[in-house]
């Protein structure tokens, strides 16, 4: 058995052990934790805490480069999803586990929300935050990834290769 081979096996195997083992909590918390709405509201709260009294010109400017970091992490993220073409586990491992979100487009590698929130996440922690605000961001874009693979609509390395993606193409904006 070859490198891919065990990789991909490993990806299955710890999809299996965590995708929709909860009860209906972790599957409310986790479905909200995937929210656009909320992530929206997190970063917007997030890029506030870094808004000084006078200073609003780098305020926007960190505003703005988190939504052209999202953007672009998007973009590339579905890009490669066509060009890679991994079938998502929700479909590839259909009947094998609880689904707890709707499957949602063919292909999963790389994850859209891990690419975005890591983007975000990077650009967010350049703009030098308090470490309490920076644990916060780091809780929050863990929390992202690791709802991707509970809702099971990712395997681990969609999101790592997400998380990889967008934290690449922040330090290639910064």
């Amino acid at each position: 058995m070859g490198l891919l081979e065990s990789l991909d096996r490993l990806d299955r195997a710890g999809f299996l052990a965590f995708a929709g083992q909860g009860g209906p909590e972790a599957d409310a918390l986790f479905t909200l934790t995937s929210s656009g709405w909320l992530a929206a509201l997190v970063w917007l709260g997030l890029a506030l805490i870094q808004r000084r009294p006078g200073a609003l010109i780098p305020w926007i400017w960190l505003v703005v480069t988190m939504l052209a970091a999202f953007g672009a992490a998007d973009v590339v993220a579905s890009g490669l999803k066509d060009a890679l073409g991994r079938p998502r586990p929700c479909w590839s491992l259909e009947g094998q586990f609880r689904p707890v979100a709707a499957c949602k487009g063919a292909f999963g590698l790389v994850s859209g929300h891990a690419a975005t929130t890591w983007a975000i996440f990077t650009i967010y922690i350049r703009s030098r935050p308090p470490r309490w605000a920076v644990a916060l961001a780091l809780m929050w874009a863990l929390a992202v990834s690791v709802s991707r693979v509970y809702l099971g609509v990712h395997y681990p390395g969609d999101v790592l290769a997400g998380a990889a993606v967008g934290a690449s193409i922040s330090l290639l904006i910064v």
